[in-house]
């Protein structure tokens, strides 16, 4: 009998929420609200209205650990506020409620609470939170070394870090620094990022403009503001762009693939064995999100140490030799093929300036 038909609780929960239209009609509600709504906004004003519930099952097969998607029915532009802040602390409360150990937290739940932190107040003990950032910042690293083996550059190889001083980016800027990759690590403002970053200083070069990305083979975008989007102008033929942002940071692969820049997702994971009721469009069923795993390392180590804000190299280290030991390993980023392999990206419309009554902790992959 599937674990979640019995009383036993789940090892994990991990947080989402709608990154857009395609995510909110996945959920197994959606043709409901549909059939019972005159227009199309009504049918959003019903679902992004909706409380935080239990949306998918999370298995692993051949082990007993098992989690559930708790889904926060917000779009990005809300999730950002303190109205959206308060809707993950109450699907926080939905997987206590199921008797969960282990909160994950996806895409925009984690800078809307500071990386987590605004929710250790509430927890009770015996429950661990982590943002998944550790584990992510590692696999980008990977995903950076497929992309300038594939370059045939090596660690020579120049890497435009967009989001730099993020809960993923400053662990992930430091990764790379010590794999002896140059850098060119862009914040949200060249003072900001040289105030959080002094001990990269001396082997990476700063910048608060993307129009310095003309300057790199690769990129990565790890930033939680939808406003800092990618063009093709920004970058010369032959770049490859790894996009870890949840939602994505690029408009459109098409017209990047058009120059010659290939645009990828990263910050994607296998689990072997692993199956998630929720579509999120990967190609293999074994597929997910880095944070996610993280989530689900967490609970099969047993780990009680709370991992909130900014990510560590230290950590990410740590969480990379257990994902390796677990036989997680990271996607590859199929840089040979001339399809674009980025599943989700924002239309124009989608694009929207994010408020918040404080600054996010930063940017991250889900």
């Amino acid at each position: 009998m599937p674990p979640y038909l019995t009383k036993r609780s789940p090892w994990f929960s991990f947080l989402v929420h709608p990154r857009g239209l395609e995510d909110l009609d996945h959920f197994s509600a959606s043709s409901l609200l549909r059939r019972y709504s005159e227009s199309e906004q009504e049918y959003l004003e019903k679902s992004y209205s909706m409380k935080p519930f239990v949306a998918a099952n999370l298995q692993i097969r051949s082990t007993p650990a098992w989690g559930e998607l708790v889904a926060v029915m917000r779009p990005p532009e809300v999730l950002m506020t303190s109205a959206g802040r308060q809707e993950v602390h109450a699907a926080v409360d939905v997987a206590l409620s199921r008797g969960t150990k282990v909160v994950g937290l996806g895409a925009l739940t984690s800078p809307a609470t500071g990386g987590g932190q605004t929710l250790l107040a509430g927890l009770p003990r015996g429950v661990t939170i982590t943002n998944g950032n550790a584990y992510t910042a590692a696999v980008v690293r990977g995903n950076v070394v497929e992309a300038s083996q594939f370059l045939g550059l090596g660690n020579a190889a120049r890497v435009g870090v967009v989001g730099c001083t993020g809960s993923v980016g400053a662990a992930a800027s430091q990764l790379l620094a010590e794999a002896g990759f140059p850098l060119l690590l862009i914040g949200r403002t060249l003072k900001r990022a040289l105030h959080l970053l002094p001990e990269l200083q001396s082997v990476a070069e700063f910048s608060g403009d993307l129009e310095a990305l003309a300057q790199v083979e690769i990129v990565v975008l790890l930033t939680s503001d939808p406003t800092a989007l990618l063009v093709p102008e920004h970058l010369r033929p032959g770049t490859v762009v790894i996009d870890c942002a949840q939602p994505a940071n690029v408009t459109a692969p098409a017209p990047f693939e058009a120059r010659g820049i290939r645009v990828r997702e990263g910050g994607v994971v296998r689990i072997p064995g692993f199956h998630c009721d929720y579509d999120f469009r990967f190609e293999h069923p074994e597929e997910t999100f880095a944070c996610m795993a993280e989530t689900y390392l967490y609970a099969r180590e047993g780990i009680a140490t709370h991992s909130v804000g900014r990510a560590s190299a230290v950590l990410a280290r740590e969480m990379e030799a257990i994902a390796d030991r677990r036989g997680v390993s990271p996607r590859p980023l199929r840089l040979e093929g001339t399809e674009p392999a980025l599943r989700l990206t924002l239309e124009p419309a989608d694009v929207v300036a994010l408020t918040s009554p404080e600054p996010a902790v930063g940017g991250r992959a889900m």
